[in-house]
């Protein structure tokens, strides 16, 4: 391998790392924003094209004034929130888009109970005015539950509660 060519790769090497891990920390601003409930930083992070995709509900939110709706929608009735999305992330990255998967892990209170969910996501990104925007974000919840109810069942794993009840868009 020539020089040239060394450095083309090293190059390349150099974008992709870049890019991890300007997506890791997208992901990061994701979950702040949504606990701290930062609209503008909602915003600022999802495209306008961006969906996002409910699997276990088979619900879609389109374009970027639906996922902002939604997020608010959510927040407005869960008190304190805090989740943790870059559990184990997987990141490939093809120029200016991306696609990830990571685990997801959710603690919050609704009705003065505390609740735990966890599931994943998967996550596609596009660079746009030089950051990794996210473009969908699939959410799959394997487990949602309250504390005192456990979750140690064979069935029944996600709790159905009002506020994970709305109509599809």
């Amino acid at each position: 391998m020539d020089t040239n060519e060394r450095i083309a790769n090293l190059e390349k090497r150099v974008r992709d790392l870049e890019a991890r891990e300007g997506i890791r920390e997208t992901i990061a601003r994701y979950s702040y924003a949504v606990d701290k409930e930062d609209w503008a930083e909602i915003d600022a992070i999802f495209t306008d094209d961006a969906v996002i995709d409910r699997k276990w509900r088979d619900e879609y939110y389109r374009g970027k004034s639906a996922v902002l709706g939604f997020f608010q929608r959510h927040r407005a009735q869960v008190k304190f929130s805090n989740r943790m999305s870059n559990l184990n992330e997987i990141i490939k990255v093809d120029g200016d888009k991306a696609k990830a998967t990571s685990y997801a892990l959710v603690m919050y209170t609704y009705n003065r109970d505390s609740y735990i969910g966890w599931g994943a996501y998967e996550w596609e990104f596009r660079f746009e005015k030089n950051m990794w925007r996210i473009t969908r974000e699939g959410i799959s919840i394997a487990v949602m539950t309250t504390l005192s109810r456990g979750w140690g069942m064979d069935t029944d794993r996600v709790l159905t509660l009002p506020h994970l009840q709305e109509k599809k868009s």
